[in-house]
This record gives structure tokens, sequence and C-alpha cells, in this order.
């Protein structure tokens, strides 16, 4: 998860860098736009038409206004250019803060201190509560302000339009010696050598907001924009192929070998797809580890095959960086235009779904985007929707599957389960939606919605099964090493009063993260006085060393051993032993998934265990189910 939240923070960083640069090159070709204006403008024409034009889209003001210091008049400024004719020649006052842009600084407020120096001629109701920015212009001894208007109901200028007003505060100064005077060679080579300087500036803004800074390739802004722009292009009957490539295990190489040699390795990468890419081809990285590559004007779907084929061979060569050999893998998803989108962002996603395919198949495999991909996503996706709703209305409940003494049949515990009574009323189990919950983050919620529900109801399961029954709760491998749910799952059992009446069920590849469990766990659960239980137990993870750590207090035995054992010798022998084992260890254990009267009748006859859970005893219900139907209960019971 850490690693996650660091990428998410650097991809919100680059995110905020790009769009600033994005402003900056929009800034810039604003200004070389309105400068090329000046330059080419006719002796005869105002060269403020270009600044004018700009300035009002720019700022979204109603008003422009052009004034300067009045010739032996102290404090008087005259208008001599305005958007609006009848102002031009028109004599103002000076104010507090016409004197702070006349010295030089950009000014916004929301209406002028002192609107009695405004003349008659501007409309009154620009006079009162008018948002205005002031704006420097010097003209060689003489100095003056642009002063721009909006409506009244019109938002105030912010800070951006603050510092984009000192940009254009030197263009509009240099307009305004064109307009006053003939300019001097002098004059017009320093403003084409301006002019030089922003398309330079311009240049680099452009590359550094469309292509990312580690590899130089176009960006995922760009890169979508060069590829609807290759679509636009393409005649009737022209193919494209999109190949989205993830690098496999890139964490990895960031994590064991540091982010230098991450970044080294992306480089590499680059460099062998552009060395095996053709000119037409357009090649970019999109995010960390991911990359897309449009293949121009294909024939064939084997011409493709074969060269992603190639090009994942070149990917797959090993490196050395800082004597760290690495061996890179990379899956491939493609999609082909026009048949499987017509857009960028259709091709990228079907491509990409193609590629997790890939990926699920074997890492370092190529996979082709087929419809079937997009209805399975499409059911992903619809099925993710209907897990958040359930969440929140509340649709996952308790099931309950006895635990009992397989020669009374007594009940001596219950196994929660979780059940999601979807909006049609069906009941899915688990296996139907559980991975995918996973996936996306929202088993905790269900847990605690399932225990919840069996905390709601214990008084009435003690008023029907007594209180010596415990209750075991199933905890996944990645819920019991993340202590904040476990601290919490701790803290609601205490706080029901019994806490001993229930029992943590993990399974034996949980335990495999000993380290975690004995340091942070385990003192929980032991404190709480909750028992521990392994559940699955003989699929392969266990040893004795570990079970002595753990002090574990119940085994359950998996259905795999379980299943015919009365005629299968080698499970026989395997269960003898984990028997002696539990036996030597204070250990108790439970047969899992007994579902023939014959398996029960060997454990019986000749095994010392006790405790048996499955089909032939009681099958899942939920929870409400089993208060409702005390009858149904006691047919469980009775076999």
């Amino acid at each position: 998860m850490e690693g996650s939240e660091e990428l998410r923070e650097a991809l919100v960083a680059l995110r905020r860098e790009n769009d600033l640069l994005r402003t900056e090159t929009t800034h810039a070709k604003l200004l070389l736009t309105a400068l090329e204006a000046v330059l080419s403008v006719d002796s005869r024409d105002d060269p403020f038409a270009g600044v004018f034009s700009a300035l009002m889209t720019v700022f979204e003001s109603c008003r422009a206004i052009v004034l300067i210091e009045r010739d032996g008049a102290a404090g008087e400024l005259e208008c001599i250019a305005a958007d609006s004719p009848a102002l031009v020649g028109t004599v103002w006052g000076s104010s507090r803060l016409f004197e702070k842009a006349l010295a030089g600084r950009v000014v916004a407020t929301i209406s002028d201190s002192d609107v009695s120096s405004w003349p008659d001629a501007l409309e009154r109701d620009f006079r009162i509560g008018t948002p205005a920015l002031h704006m420097p212009l010097g003209v060689r001894e003489k100095r003056g302000l642009l002063l721009l208007l909006r409506a009244p109901d019109q938002p105030g200028f912010d800070r951006a339009h603050v510092a984009l007003a000192k940009k254009f505060s030197l263009l509009a100064s240099h307009a305004l010696a064109a307009r006053q005077a003939h300019q001097s060679e002098a004059e017009s080579h320093r403003l084409k050598r301006l002019t030089e300087q922003l398309r330079i500036s311009q240049a680099a803004l452009s590359h550094r907001a469309n292509h990312d800074q580690l590899t130089g390739l176009p960006n995922r802004a760009h890169i979508q924009e060069l590829v609807d722009n290759a679509i636009a292009r393409c005649g009737k009957g022209k193919r494209m192929a999109l190949a989205f490539i993830d690098l496999d295990d890139f964490k990895r190489v960031n994590d064991l070998h540091g982010h230098a040699a991450g970044d080294t390795l992306l480089k590499t990468i680059a460099d062998r797809v552009c060395g095996r890419i053709r000119d037409t081809d357009i090649f970019g990285r999109i995010s960390g580890d991911e990359f897309v590559i449009v293949l121009d004007d294909i024939d064939r779907r084997q011409d493709i095959s074969e060269m992603v084929s190639r090009m994942r061979g070149d990917l797959c060569e090993p490196l050395w960086i800082d004597s760290a050999l690495i061996r890179p893998s990379a899956s491939i998803g493609v999609a082909f235009y026009p048949a499987h989108g017509k857009d960028y962002e259709t091709l990228r996603r079907h491509a990409d779904i193609a590629m997790y395919e890939a990926k699920k198949a074997s890492k370092g495999s190529i996979a082709f985007y087929r419809r079937e991909l997009g209805r399975r996503t499409s059911e992903r996706q619809r099925l993710e929707q209907r897990l958040l709703r359930a969440l929140e209305t509340g649709a996952f409940r308790c099931a309950l599957q006895q635990k009992v003494d397989i020669r009374s049949r007594a009940v001596v515990g219950f196994e929660a389960l979780m059940r999601w009574i979807d909006e049609d009323g069906e009941v899915h189990a688990p296996g139907y939606f559980l991975k995918l919950a996973g996936e996306f983050g929202l088993v905790d919620e269900m847990t605690d919605l399932v225990v919840g529900d069996l905390l709601d109801h214990l008084k009435l399961l003690d008023a029907r099964f007594g209180t010596n029954v415990r209750y075991s709760i199933n905890v996944s491998p990645t819920q019991a090493t993340h202590l904040p749910f476990i601290q919490r799952l701790v803290e609601r059992l205490h706080s029901s009063g019994r806490p001993r009446s229930f029992i943590l069920e993990l399974t034996e590849e949980t335990i495999a993260a000993i380290g975690p469990l004995q340091r942070q766990v385990l003192p929980l659960l032991r404190e709480a006085g909750i028992g521990l239980s392994i559940d699955d137990f003989g699929t392969g993870y266990s040893s004795l060393a570990t079970l002595a750590d753990l002090t574990v207090d119940e085994l359950k035995i998996d259905r795999s051993l379980i299943s015919s054992i009365h005629s299968r010798p080698r499970s026989q022998s395997i269960l003898r032993a984990i028997e002696s084992m539990s036996l030597a260890l204070g250990i108790s254990m439970v047969a899992e998934g007994v579902e023939t009267a014959e398996e029960n009748l060997y454990l019986m006859a000749h095994t010392r265990l006790n405790i048996g859970q499955g089909y032939l005893f009681h099958r899942p219900e939920l929870l409400a189910d089993i208060l409702r139907s005390p009858q149904a209960v006691q047919r469980n019971l009775c076999g």
C-alpha cells in the first residue's frame, strides 16, 4: 500500500507540473500572437488592435483602456486608446491604485477607491463595484497604465490573471511605443529579438508540456492528440494497431535496486522500442511503467503479431544496472482500428483489457483484444458497481454453519460465513464476489457488516444454543496482517462482553507471515481472550515449529484430506500424524467438509477427533433464517 500511495502522490505531482507547463505554453502562444500583430501592422493602423484582441479574450474583460500622463498637468491622465472609441481623449484624475500601477505594479481590485475621477463617457455600470486590473505601461519619459474592466456581476481577477498581466505589460509597452512614435531601428531589432525569444521559449515549453521528462517520449495527453489526429487522417480501408505495454514487476525493481535503477530501466525500454518502430508509428509513455505504441498503416494481423513479438523479445533482453542484472519482461495487449474502436480512448481501453488478459495468462505474454474480453470487463464493472451499492445498503449478511460433536451431534460452535443478498433477493456465496471485492479493497467493509450482523443477534443465539457455543470468523491473509483492521475487529468482539466466544480463522497461507502475526496480532488476541484457528490445514504451508510459536487453539483439517478418507490409506496416515501432533500440542481438531456417513463412521471408529463440520451435519443458513426456523435447526441436529 505504501508503494501505491507513493506512486499516486508522484502521479499527482507530475500532473500538477504538466498543467502548469501547459498554462505557461498557452501564455507564450498568446503573447507571441499579440506581438506578431504589433510587428506586422501597417503604419496607418493601430498596433493595439492585436493587443486588445488578445487581452479581451484572455482576461475576459469588457473594457480595455490605455491611460498616460498628460504633459504639464500633474495628477491627470489621458486616454489614448480604448476598445470604446468614445473614451479616447477623455481625461482621468489620478488615484491611489493608478499611482501603484504607474509605479510599476500590477494591481487587481474589485473597484477603484476614487471613481469620481473617472469620466462621464465611461458607462455608469462600470463605475461602482467593478472588477479592475491595472497594468503598468511605459514609453520613453512618460508613464502609463492599461486598465481592464469586467462587468460588476463578473468575478474579480485572480492571481493567475496578475501573473499573466506582468507578461503582457512589456508587450503592451512596446505596442504603445510603436503607436506613439515611429519605431527606431533599435526598437525594431529589440522587438524582433523578443519575438525570437518568445518563439524559442514557446517551443521549449510546448515540448516540456507534451513530453515525458524522463524518456522524452510523448506523454499521456500529447499521445492522445497525436493518435486522434492520425485517426482523423485515416483514409477508408486503412487500419492501425494500438499496443498497450505494461512492465511486469516494475515496483520490485524500484524496491530492490532503487528508483535510479528503475529510471534507467524505463529509459532503456524506451530506447529499445524506438529502435524497433517506424517513423510513421507513435510511441509514448502514459504512466509510470505503461507505454502505448500505435503502429500505422497495417495490412495483416500476422504482420502486427510478428512485429509485437520481436518487440517483446527486445524488451526482455537482460541488462546490467549498477552491477545488478535485471531481467525485464512486459505484458502486451493489442487492439485494432477501426474494428475495436474509432478513437484513441476506446482503443487504449480495449488494448489495456487485452494486456490484463495477457498478464493473467502468463507474465511476458501478448494478447489481442476480443469482444468477449470486453463483455467480461463490462460484467466485472457492473459487478463492482453492484457491490458498492450493496455496501451502501448493508446487503451483506451473516450465515452460520454448525460445528458438531461427531458422535452425539450436539452443536459446539458455528462458523460465520459471508453472504450477499442482492437487489433481486438472490443469495450469493463468497465464491461469486469475494475475489473481485478483494481487488477493489471492499472486503474489510463487508466483514464489518457480517460481524455486526452476528453481534446484533448474539443474545438470541445464546437463548437458542447456550453461551458455551463459540463462533469462528474468517480473516483473509491481507486482513490478518493489517493491524488497523485487526485492532478494530478485536475491539468490536471485546465490546460484546464475550470475547472468549470468538475464534479467528486464518488460512495456512496467512501463518507463513509469522513475523507480523507474532509481533502484532497474537498479543492482541491473547489479551482479549479471542481464540486462533488455522483453516484448511494440510494444504502445504504449516510446520510444527510455526504451530508451536503461534500457540494455535484449533486446526481445521482440510476437506481434501477428509474426502473419502475411509478408502484412502495415504490420507489416513496423514490424518494420524496430524492427530498425534495436535494431541501433543493440546490443539483442538475439526474435520472440515464431512459429507457422507462413511467418512463420519471412519472418523468415529479410527480417530480421537471429536468435532466435525460439513453438509452431513448442516448446510450453511442465513443467521436470520436459523433464528426464524427452530424446526429446521433441530432437523440438522438430528442429521
